[in-house]
């Protein structure tokens, strides 16, 4: 009987001794597990929207350099006022900022006759903008640009 009682009394205080334990170092950890793989999960989308400027963050003032062989070398943009500089380099006008679709209007002493007007379009990232100039009906030349 004591055997009986000293058994009993072992498995009793292991039985608590694993349950106290386990119980709440368990249940912490897995509140902090779950808590921390939230955090993570919270944080990993911010990292990426802050490498990611939004265009309407930045909007399209600033310089932008072209990255295809054009007689442009720049673009600044301020506002409603445009200037270039290049073998192309004059002022000009923006229409439209806070449109889809702004236009854009040089106005150079010695004009370029296949970019004279044409409709910016700016990258969803904000990282880049194109000029396709107005042209033929089958279209007219286009300036692909990024943020200087």
């Amino acid at each position: 009987m004591r055997k009986a009682l000293t058994v009993t009394a072992a498995l009793v205080t292991g039985a608590v001794l694993l349950t106290g334990c386990g119980g709440s170092g368990g249940d912490e950890a897995a509140k902090g597990g779950s808590a921390a793989s939230s955090a993570r999960a919270e944080e990993s989308p911010r990292a990426e929207e802050s490498s990611q400027p939004a265009p309407a963050e930045k909007g399209i003032d600033g310089t932008w350099r072209t990255v295809n062989d054009s007689p442009i070398k720049t673009l600044e943009i301020t506002g409603t006022e445009v200037a270039t500089t290049g073998e192309l380099a004059c002022a000009g006008t923006l229409e439209g900022v806070n449109t889809e679709k702004p236009r854009i209007t040089l106005d150079c002493a010695k004009p370029d006759p296949g970019r004279t007007e044409g409709t910016l379009k700016v990258k969803s990232d904000g990282s880049a903008v194109s000029i396709a100039w107005d042209g033929p009906e089958w279209g007219g030349m286009i300036d692909t640009l990024r943020r200087n």
